[in-house]
């Protein structure tokens, strides 16, 4: 059981003011004087560290006012930008469109070139052939 002389049933939670009453009364005893300056102490730290965090929550509650103000004003020019990026977004939907069939109608023309070519060569060597024949 360690250093407490009595059983573990017999332990009992008192509330830090219950024990501070209870120093006060104690007004001689040191241990008394250490309780209630550990118990002061607390208090004050406690009341100080609540001041601050007042203090802090004051502060993002300041920050978040501007980011509430600042989000309303973006809210109509995120609006915009999202009608503008839609509009490119179509256009650039018909330029793919467009490009597409000028690839397929250009791949037309080289085969139409190539057949021409070949069209041109033979006239070429009928040409040579009359040319031959016409002179012998």
């Amino acid at each position: 059981m360690g250093s407490y002389p009595q059983a573990a049933t017999q332990l009992r939670l008192h509330t830090r003011r219950t024990v501070l009453n209870i120093a006060m009364l104690l007004r001689d005893s040191d241990i008394a004087r250490c309780v209630r300056t550990y118990l002061l102490d607390a208090e004050e730290d406690l009341r100080e560290s609540v001041a601050s965090l007042d203090r802090r929550v004051t502060r993002v509650e300041g920050c978040l006012v501007g980011v509430g103000n600042a989000l309303q004003e973006l809210g109509p020019v995120l609006s915009r930008m999202s009608h503008r990026l839609d509009v490119l977004d179509r256009k650039l939907d018909i330029t793919h469109h467009v490009v597409g069939a000028i690839s397929l109608r250009l791949t037309d023309v080289s085969q139409d070139i190539v057949r021409l070519d070949a069209r041109m060569d033979d006239v070429a060597r009928q040409l040579k052939d009359l040319s031959r024949g016409g002179l012998g």
